[in-house]
């Protein structure tokens, strides 16, 4: 090869040197950037993650109970038949006030007013024969008094007479067993009311109140003028209600208007809660404020404030952590550095978002909302800081 063909070829080997150089260089550059964002990732966390903060604020925390139930009269009575029965006349209307002894509904007497019938007939032969066994009894008495019978036939006819009386006695009482479902064939309004009658219509076969299932429901007849909520509290916080506590009262279909009750009954005893198992207490809530659109049978909500304070330090719910030791903490952040300290506190009140906080920081120190990186695994018990307690309010509650 000449010595100006070798010359001519290191012009492109160096130019593809270069080339070739450069770029390795933009591939090791990209890589770092590469590697600077999945090595966190699959190494730990992200040691440049931000860690959110909130400071300390005044704030108004309600500690509360919220539960559902539905609107109830205080005082009502269900209606239901004592007898089994086919409805022939429907006399009220759901809605309707009505007086005690009114008439509501009348069942088909046809059965049994046949049955009386046939009754009567045996009152009377039973009658028959018990006016035939007593003349047979006087005549026989006084034949055994002459000697003129002998004992045994002057017995025979004491009991014959018994007997027939006996007979008699029971279809009386038999009859009266019928003119009493008779009257129980009419449902009368046990008191003064209004009538919350079902959806009946006549030709209905209804059961009686005996039946196994408790018998067909044909309404009730509720006091208006006084109602309440009846709600389930868990029994956890059950033992936090008592009785005459204050509560509040919104029903659904009345959203904007909110009324006040009063808490008149605790069940001493629970039951399981068919929704998630749980032991629940029945408990009543007397409203005080009466409406003419509040219905029986209304959802409504009920709200239970246990503790109540204003004015008071606060932090997010988030921001507060709790050791092995049960033992409360925050995550404090050093002042004008990135930095933060575990310092114990003392909480007081905490609803959804907030918990007041009693002792252990000071207004406007900043904490983490969620744990620092320097801080893994179990924080050991804090030492608690000389730190100013935090201004009291006025608390209220349980």
């Amino acid at each position: 090869m000449s010595q100006a063909a070798k010359s001519s070829r290191w012009p492109r080997i160096l130019l593809r040197t270069i080339i070739v150089l450069a770029l390795m260089a933009g591939a090791g550059w990209g890589g770092k950037l590469v590697w600077k964002q999945i090595s966190p990732g699959l190494f730990g966390t992200k040691r440049e993650e931000k860690i959110p903060t909130a400071r300390v604020r005044a704030a108004t925390i309600s500690e509360e109970i919220v539960a559902v139930g539905r609107l109830r009269a205080v005082f009502s009575t269900e209606l239901r038949s004592e007898i089994n029965g086919r409805i022939v006349k429907i006399l009220g209307v759901d809605g309707q006030k009505v007086e005690r002894n009114q008439e509501i509904l009348r069942l088909d007497q046809t059965d049994l007013l046949t049955q009386l019938q046939e009754m009567e007939r045996s009152i009377e032969a039973a009658k028959l024969k018990a006016q035939r066994a007593r003349a047979d009894f006087q005549r026989l008495n006084g034949l055994q008094q002459r000697g003129l019978i002998t004992p045994k036939d002057f017995e025979d006819s004491r009991i014959t007479l018994s007997l027939a009386e006996n007979d008699a006695a029971i279809s009386e009482a038999r009859a009266a067993n019928i003119r009493d479902k008779l009257t129980k064939t009419i449902i009368r309004a046990p008191h003064a009311g209004t009538l919350l009658l079902k959806d009946l219509t006549e030709g209905q076969v209804v059961t009686s109140a005996a039946a196994q299932n408790g018998g067909t429901l044909l309404g009730e007849v509720a006091d208006l003028s006084s109602l309440m909520v009846r709600t389930n509290i868990n029994e956890i916080d059950v033992a936090r209600l008592k009785v005459a506590d204050v509560a509040r009262v919104r029903v659904d279909s009345m959203r904007s208007v909110q009324m006040t009750g009063e808490i008149k009954r605790i069940a001493t005893s629970a039951f399981e809660s068919y929704s998630d198992r749980t032991r629940v207490f029945p408990v009543d809530v007397l409203i005080e404020e009466t409406d003419p659109r509040l219905r029986p049978g209304m959802s409504a909500t009920v709200t239970f404030t246990l503790s109540f304070v204003e004015d008071v330090s606060a932090v997010p719910l988030s921001a507060v952590f709790t050791n092995a030791d049960s033992m409360r903490y925050v995550f404090r952040r050093k002042a004008d550095t990135l930095t933060f300290e575990a310092r114990a506190i003392e909480i007081g009140v905490a609803d959804t978002r907030r918990v007041q906080i009693i002792s252990g920081l000071n207004p406007n120190d900043e904490v983490a909302l969620t744990r620092p990186l320097e801080f893994d695994g179990e924080i050991p018990a804090p030492k608690a800081v000389a730190a100013p307690k935090l201004k009291k309010s006025r608390r209220t509650g349980t």
